[in-house]
């Protein structure tokens, strides 16, 4: 026979008719919507759940409402490029694996910040080239000027970013 926990209901816990109004909606009980509460939570990188812990006490939301909102505009983000383009043949990286499984959340997370980076640091060498073409003399807070004779495209990324992995957790 399982363990059996017992937990007392605090003056922050939902009602139990909201819970079992929730849990209704879900098509599950009670019971079941707890346990895959607990498993999920279980579950978590310590390091992903301190995000949107950050980002809830940040934006004055309740967490569920901090990961809800960034899956639902990723949804969003996805739904567009299907109308747009017809499909979203986007490759799904989060859902990358090894021989290990699933990729891990810190691969996940250089594996990401890398490639979006790589994409806005492109677009702000798009964007300086105009301006360059236009003379206006351009300076960063480092006082980093890219001139497109001096250096390549791939030298410019590796001076705005200083080199490959040099993401500020």
């Amino acid at each position: 026979m399982p363990d059996l926990i017992n937990i007392r209901l605090t003056k922050d816990s939902p009602a139990v008719e909201a819970m079992d109004e929730a849990a209704s909606k879900l098509g599950m009980s009670r019971n079941e919507m707890i346990l895959k509460a607990i498993g999920m939570m279980a579950s978590f990188d310590k390091v992903f759940y301190k995000k949107p812990e950050v980002y809830s006490k940040k934006m004055k939301v309740p967490m569920w409402t901090a990961l809800q909102n960034m899956t639902i505009k990723r949804w969003a983000q996805d739904a567009s490029k299907a109308a747009v383009w017809g499909s979203n043949t986007e490759v799904l990286i989060e859902f990358s694996t090894t021989d290990a499984g699933t990729i891990s959340p810190k691969e996940l997370l250089e594996m990401a910040y890398q490639m979006a980076f790589d994409a806005e640091a492109k677009e702000r060498i798009a964007v300086l080239e105009k301006e360059v073409a236009t003379g206006i003399l351009l300076r960063n807070e480092d006082s980093f000027e890219y001139w497109e004779s001096e250096m390549t495209d791939s030298e410019a990324l590796e001076k705005f970013k200083g080199g490959r992995g040099d993401y500020k957790k």
